[in-house]
């Protein structure tokens, strides 16, 4: 680490590793430190001022308690050398490109190869924002998050220095207590992201912000901004998500936004617009989401091309009846006024009894007791009539044919009998029905609960409805009643790799089929690591939630429940997600859970794919309590006796070099240091490339 009393330290990587302490000061005397990763620890106390920050390709400290402010010493040169390190540049792929999977901006960084990231999020830093300087050279993008902290000064323009020579920027900078306003904001030219969500900004919106050619997501929602929207913002061409919800915004919407073409998401929520929405809106071919709910808007809603949400337009008493998808189920607030308006209508009937009473005394006590019964019987009638109808709701994310309804679901699964039961989980159980002739789906009804609300549960369940990948099980629907909940996907007839799995010693496993397996479902890990936003960390992988087809290809599934049922059950748990045999020892001890819990059941479920045996195999016994399928592994590896791990099928279809390299890559995935995990991406690349090798 020294070389000749000096600091030799190029690549620091600690991550997730229950450091505490304050950071060392000597960091600051590691002239050629490029790459230092303090991330998910238990650090306190102030960062070094000596630190070499604007010399740093990467600096990630997120998730600790650092106080104080942020400084960044004079840099006179930095080191150029580090870049060309093969090794170096090995860290700076998987640390910068495992960070951007975690950020919401992380998408406008294309090219890993050309991005600096300096990460200080959720930590108590406050003060004022710093002032970095970034000393690198070449052609360079640039993430700096800040989010959750305490810094409580303005947006002042020393801020924005790292601007110069970055090719593209993305600050977040949301929840925190920031103040003043966001003229300065306009000064970025190459700004391409930028999140100052939740925090004290007031004023008006900078019109300025319309010449920022290159900015592709501006998040301004939960401030205290007044004044119009910006007719400029029709400029921004690369807009792609605009959010000013829950400010106080007033004026209409201008017309001119809507030649911001690649608009994808548009939350104009909470503000006191006025006049209508502009029908040009229609034309946005991309535009996914457009909230205007609780303003002041009247008029027509236009013809989106894609269909909104009803919910997204409540809160409007000018604006003209919704015609979307969930025209038919009021939301929340709209069933609250329809309940209180035939209370009302009820009451006014009781009274009108009175007045007949008094002036019909002979017939008083009959006609009373005739008009309650009536009352309560058509009340009744009405209430049933409302529950069939929400209860026998399906809701569909894709075009389904007619016979995918409520009624049909229950008849084909008769009742969810044992009879057409296919699996069981922690998340429910799984049943087979056939709605027509070749149309088959799985129905999987959640063992939970009742949900704390519907819109909890549909902004989750929508989220997932979305995802969309060749090795993930496709969520059809879903259907929420007061009693019983279910969500609809796609059938494979293959069974699933439990099963697969369990009749290896009957049926010879070749190299061929193991190996397509293994890459389908890394595939449909790192897609669910890396290409979803916000990330999915699925909990719970096991060989009984990964389903095969008749082909074998392999389909993930349960992804996202996990979320899904801890945001929306009633009670706080603290139970941890996931199967004894396949959890990661870091998430089973601190239920502290990461993309790293993932990678280490996948490492397990590789195992058990490549030896036929199970986590918990029964001929482990004889070596004590403990010991699993990874320690096996492990001794095999160390006595260089690797080909007794593998089934004979695989030991017939393969060398038994390729077979140890597989071997190799599921052991590194099982490591119990969560640094030295490598992350799905770089597992599926190096399972794909091992299929290529002769």
């Amino acid at each position: 680490m020294y070389r000749n009393g000096s600091c030799g330290l190029r690549a620091v990587n600690l991550g997730q590793n229950y450091v505490a302490g304050t950071m060392p000061g000597w960091l600051g005397e590691c002239q050629e430190l490029t790459f230092l990763d303090l991330s998910s620890n238990s650090l306190e106390g102030s960062m070094p001022p000596e630190l070499r920050i604007g010399c740093m390709t990467y600096l990630n400290v997120s998730g600790n308690s650092l106080s104080g402010l942020v400084l960044s010493s004079e840099e006179s040169k930095c080191s150029s050398s580090l870049i060309s390190d093969d090794i170096v540049m090995q860290y700076y792929k998987e640390l910068v490109g495992n960070a951007l999977i975690g950020n919401p901006f992380g998408s406008v960084f294309e090219d890993i190869a050309n991005v600096a990231l300096h990460d200080f999020s959720n930590n108590v830093f406050g003060g004022a924002l710093p002032s970095l300087t970034l000393n690198l050279d070449g052609n360079y993008s640039y993430g700096l998050w800040l989010n959750r902290n305490m810094f409580n000064n303005t947006l002042s323009g020393g801020f924005f220095g790292f601007c110069n020579g970055a090719t593209g920027i993305a600050v977040n900078l949301s929840s925190n207590n920031l103040s003043g306003s966001l003229d300065t904001l306009s000064s970025c030219v190459t700004l391409h992201s930028f999140d100052a969500g939740y925090n004290k900004f007031s004023g008006t919106i900078p019109a300025g912000i319309g010449g920022l050619h290159l900015l592709r997501s501006l998040i301004l929602r939960g401030n205290s901004l007044t004044g119009q929207i910006p007719e400029q913002f029709g400029d921004l061409a690369a807009l792609e998500v605009l959010d000013l919800s829950r400010n106080s915004l007033t004026g209409s919407i201008p017309l001119h936004l809507a030649d911001a073409s690649r608009l994808e998401v548009l939350m104009l929520d909470h503000n006191r617009l006025s006049g209508s929405i502009p029908p040009s809106f229609s034309e946005l071919a991309q535009l996914a989401v457009l909230d205007v709910s609780f303003n002041n808007l009247s008029g027509d809603i236009p013809n989106l091309r894609r269909s909104a949400d009803c919910g997204f337009f409540i809160g409007n008493p000018l604006l003209h009846q919704c015609l979307g998808p969930n025209a038919s189920l009021p939301p929340t607030e709209a069933i609250s006024s329809w309940k209180d308006a035939k209370k009302l209508g009820g009451q006014m009937t009781r009274f009108k009894t009175l007045i007949v009473i008094l002036v019909a005394a002979a017939t008083a006590a009959i006609s009373f007791l005739l008009v309650i019964l009536l009352f309560f019987v058509c009340e009744r009638r009405k209430r049933v009539k409302i529950s069939n109808l929400r209860t026998k709701m399906v809701v569909t994310f894709t075009d389904a044919p007619p016979e995918l309804t409520y009624d049909n679901l229950i008849r084909a699964t008769s009742n969810f009998s044992i009879q057409n039961l296919i699996g069981t989980g922690g998340f429910g159980a799984t049943y087979k029905a056939e709605l027509a002739p070749a149309f088959l789906v799985a129905v999987k009804r959640l063992a939970t609960g009742r949900f704390q609300g519907l819109q909890q549960f549909d902004a989750e369940i929508r989220t997932l409805g979305r995802i969309r990948h060749r090795n993930l099980v496709t969520l059809i629907g879903y259907h929420i009643g007061e009693s019983d909940t279910f969500l609809i996907y796609n059938y494979l007839p293959g069974g699933n790799l439990e099963t697969f799995i369990c009749e290896m010693g009957i049926r010879r496993v070749s190299w061929t089929e193991a190996h397509k397996i293994a890459v389908d479902v890394a595939q449909a890990l790192a897609f669910l690591h890396c290409s979803c936003t916000p990330r999915i960390i699925h909990r719970d992988i096991k060989p009984s939630n990964i389903l095969l087809d008749e082909d074998l290809n392999a389909y993930l599934s349960d992804f996202g429940l996990a979320r899904l049922i801890e945001v929306t059950q009633t009670h706080a748990t603290t139970d941890v997600a996931g199967t004894f045999g396949y959890v990661a020892p870091e998430y089973a001890t601190t239920c502290r859970v990461s993309d790293k819990a993932d990678v280490y059941s996948f490492g397990v479920v590789l195992l058990e794919l490549m030896s036929g045996k199970r986590s918990l195999d029964p001929s482990f016994s004889q070596f004590g309590n403990g010991f699993t399928i990874v320690s096996w592994g492990q001794l095999l590896m160390q006595e260089d006796n690797t080909s007794e791990f593998f089934s004979q099928g695989l030991r017939d279809t393969a060398r038994n070099d390729r077979l140890t390299e597989m071997l190799k890559i599921a052991l590194s995935c099982t490591s119990e240091s969560v640094a030295v995990r490598p992350s799905m991406r770089h597992v599926a690349a190096k399972l794909k490339q091992l299929g290529n090798d002769l």
